[in-house]
């Protein structure tokens, strides 16, 4: 019988976890139905899998973490050890579905992937946090597997860090470092599709300087040569669309990659700049197609009263509550805390429908996949009483200390508020126009604690995505702002006369 197990584990697990010899200070260990390679230094991990017994996501995950992923889970887990506690980060990968488990037959599991990815980017010479145990459990088909890696205490991912209040000083150590990992990685082969400032950790070593690793090899294939110009363009291009680091940052970064070579910094931030245009508008077309479907960013709401699209990250209760003070108002324009609905109603518009709301909530989420500053779209909502006139509500989340633009004082005389006016138009530019009917009402401006000014687009509607370049762009868009302060400060003049 036992032979009979073991000849049917060898058919249906061709790819299974290969021997410790191919992992340098590795052991095998099965425990249960699970087998493991642990780390030497972390064999304590053996008695603490054989006390559980039997490996599960219950068992393993005393801390679970909230994962938006269907087949996937996160926890952190402590073990006492030498009169200390170790943490862990713990990945647990499932295979619930038949299929999934006929395709796991042909290839390595997720979880052994990740693990030998990071051991061969750790070879190359990329700084990295190796993972000190890979399991699976598996009866006949593979169940589930299993990544555990140690968790670095006081560690920010670089997207926090550069959100934090750092000293210069230390922010422009920290993206010289940077630009030379990136430049490390792409000539080591390391094919990262997930180039993002979330795959990079920042943390203080024993001397009290800064150090960058690479993490999260889930999306990860390690080529034998470099990769080529063409395909590192690209993944810059990507990192570029990121927010939370300056232009200034921006130019630092290019420079430590490029080594210093200030006419390849420039020519390579130009291709740059045109290759994140061309990939954040294929973000917009595809953002604005997903968002009218259920998947892990969009959900469909419906209640009794009220049925739409929303993004998950808000709970649908949250949304019913602010849909009980629409009952109490007839306001066309609704604020509750950080929100703001906007009421469309069949007797004021004689060219509403359903599909013009639906048409306003997918223009809304590909402008904000484009990174241009506008509020958070929320949802949209249509109100499900046939017999009474058709409504539909879209909600979004307004930035913090914003005005429009008509309110803001010396409107005309604050050079600064002219200035960031101009920079505004430079972000939206290289992506479409305003529309020639655009007001001061639909431009917000916010100022921060330190008196910096930020402008918002505050209607959705009064952008037009093109696929002319920026050249073009920019002239337009510079024509209709100053016309906008021009016919505003007429009426001002004339009001003043009267």
């Amino acid at each position: 019988m036992q032979f009979l197990h073991h000849l049917l584990g060898l058919i249906s697990s061709p790819f299974s976890i290969p021997n410790p010899p191919a992992f340098k200070g590795y052991i095998s260990k099965t425990i249960g139905r699970a087998h493991w390679i642990i780390h030497n230094q972390h064999s304590f991990l053996v008695s603490y899998l054989e006390q559980i017994k039997e490996t599960t996501s219950d068992t393993l995950l005393t801390n679970p973490l909230f994962r938006r992923h269907r087949y996937k889970k996160m926890g952190k887990l402590e073990i006492a050890h030498e009169n200390r506690k170790e943490a862990y980060l713990v990945k647990i990968y499932n295979y619930p579905h038949l299929f999934q488990k006929i395709k796991q037959l042909f290839k390595h599991t997720r979880g052994f992937n990740e693990f030998n990815m990071t051991y061969l980017a750790a070879i190359k010479g990329i700084p990295v946090e190796v993972p000190v145990a890979c399991g699976e459990r598996k009866y006949v088909f593979t169940k589930e597997s299993y990544l555990i890696i140690r968790e670095i205490k006081n560690s920010h991912s670089l997207r926090e860090y550069f959100r934090s209040n750092t000293s210069l000083k230390e922010r422009r150590d920290v993206l010289q470092k940077f630009g030379k990992l990136a430049k490390n990685v792409h000539e080591s082969g390391v094919k990262q599709d997930a180039f993002s400032l979330d795959n990079f950790l920042v943390y203080s070593d024993e001397t009290g300087s800064k150090k960058i690793i690479v993490i999260d090899f889930e999306m990860v294939s390690i080529r034998t040569k470099g990769l080529k110009e063409k395909l590192c363009v690209w993944y810059l291009a990507k990192l570029n669309r990121e927010k939370g680091f300056s232009y200034t940052d921006r130019i630092r970064f290019l420079l430590s990659y490029t080594c210093g070579d200030l006419i390849h910094c420039k020519k390579l931030a130009r291709r740059i700049q045109e290759l994140t245009v061309r990939i954040q508008k294929q973000d917009a077309k595809k953002s604005s197609k997903l968002c009218v479907y259920e998947n892990r960013t969009f959900g469909i709401f419906k209640s009794d009263k009220f049925h739409g699209y929303y993004r998950k990250k808000y709970e649908p209760e949250i949304l019913a509550e602010s849909f009980n003070a629409l009952e109490k108002t007839t306001n066309n324009i609704l604020h509750i805390g950080h929100f703001q609905i906007i009421r469309f109603r069949e007797d004021i518009d004689p060219k509403f429908n359903y599909r013009s709301i639906t048409k306003a909530w997918t223009n809304a989420n590909a402008l904000f996949a484009l990174r241009i500053n506008v509020p958070i779209p929320i949802g949209i909502f249509k109100s499900c009483f046939p017999k009474v006139k058709k409504e539909g509500f879209l909600v979004a989340q307004m930035p913090d200390n914003c005005i429009p633009l008509k309110q803001r004082p010396e409107l005309y005389s604050d050079k600064n508020l002219l200035f960031i006016l101009l920079r505004f138009v430079e972000q939206v530019s290289p992506f479409g126009v305003f529309s020639k009917d655009l007001n001061l009402q639909d431009i917000l401006v916010q100022e921060n604690g330190d008196h910096r000014l930020k402008c918002y687009l505050g209607n959705y509607t009064s952008f037009r995505i093109n696929r002319l370049p920026v050249q073009k762009n920019t002239p337009i868009n510079i024509h209709i702002i100053k016309q906008l302060l021009q016919a505003s400060d007429a009426l001002t003049e004339n009001g003043r006369s009267a």
